[in-house]
């Protein structure tokens, strides 16, 4: 039989491999921190922390989405605009073709897994360069999304806004967001393909050598991607009840920070999930600390801009310094 201090030792093993507490710790607190400095600001904030978190949902799950591929050593330019697209497409469906049904919540997943798959043929199989492959479709998403709508266009389905607005069987939205974000990361990271992930994204060819069939998983982790895509839709449709052909443009570079943040790099191999989740809710307040420092709506934009590109050169430097 094993001993405790066997099984103490097991466990923490497993926490060292399959969670990087160090990032995981800096993305928390960069959440909390970001928190305060709301609740410091605008005290009334602490009433609307579950309306916020909300709205960052669609971003953690971006970020998820940025993550997969950034693990595997590539990138995503397109996620904003693949979430456009995964938008408007069922808003379309369900107000010029009467879909109703189950099926507006899956047709939001079939067009990210569609775009997802997409992308990694041309970056797995064909093997354009992730940068060049994603921006070109990143128009080419944008193009068609303004061909499905060309203008924000609703409503959604009753049944679909009172599950955001009143949670399903009394369990709020919000909490089935993370929980759902949790369980996917969970299930990936102890998954052994999240090991091929972090192999590749480390040593390409020492993968290959090993017997990893390299853009395969390349192909995996952007269908992977596109699924993620899928769901942030699915939740960004429920919030604004409406589909918006410009809805994702904000979102390329958050959901790269907010991997960025979490121990991505883009050479690859090394990211955690949970972190990624802190860091995007961390985004997302402090997007909503510009609105309660009383800057005008239409700089928000400009003004966030700019700090996530601040945050994103701050970062690359101190990793460059270690």
């Amino acid at each position: 039989m094993k001993t405790s201090r066997s099984k103490l030792y097991e466990k923490s093993f497993l926490i060292k491999r399959y969670l990087n507490l160090r990032t995981l710790i800096s993305s928390i607190v960069f959440m909390i921190g970001i928190i305060m400095l709301n609740i410091m600001v605008n005290p009334r904030t602490i009433f609307y922390i579950n309306a916020i978190v909300l709205t960052a949902i669609p971003l953690a799950f971006l970020g998820l989405a940025e993550l997969f591929v950034l693990l595997t050593g590539e990138v995503d330019i397109s996620v904003g605009a693949g979430l456009t697209l995964a938008n408007v497409i069922p808003v379309y469906a369900y107000l010029y073709l009467g879909i109703d049904d189950f099926r507006f919540c899956l047709i939001h997943i079939a067009v990210g897994l569609a775009l997802g798959f997409i992308n990694g043929i041309l970056v797995g199989l064909l093997r354009i360069k992730s940068f060049l492959a994603t921006l070109a479709t990143s128009f080419v998403w944008t193009g068609l999304a303004l061909i499905v709508l060309n203008k924000p266009e609703g409503p959604v389905p009753e049944w679909f806004a009172k599950a955001f607005s009143r949670g399903i069987f009394g369990i709020p939205m919000t909490v089935i967001g993370l929980l759902l974000l949790i369980s996917i990361w969970l299930l990936f990271r102890f998954h052994v393909i999240s090991l091929h992930f972090y192999a590749v994204g480390s040593d390409p060819y020492a993968s290959y050598i090993a017997g990893i069939n390299v853009n395969l998983i390349k192909l995996y982790a952007f269908t992977l991607n596109g699924f993620m895509i899928g769901l942030s839709a699915l939740f960004m449709t429920g919030i604004i009840n409406s589909g918006d052909p410009r809805i994702g443009l904000p979102f390329m570079l958050s959901a790269i920070l907010a991997a960025i943040l979490a121990g991505a790099r883009f050479t690859g191999g090394t990211g955690d999930g949970i972190a990624v989740i802190a860091a995007a809710i961390g985004l997302t307040f402090m997007r909503n600390l510009l609105f309660s420092l009383g800057i005008p709506f239409y700089q928000q934009d400009l003004a966030y801009s700019i700090i996530v590109l601040g945050l994103i050169a701050v970062v690359m430097y101190l990793r460059r310094m270690r």
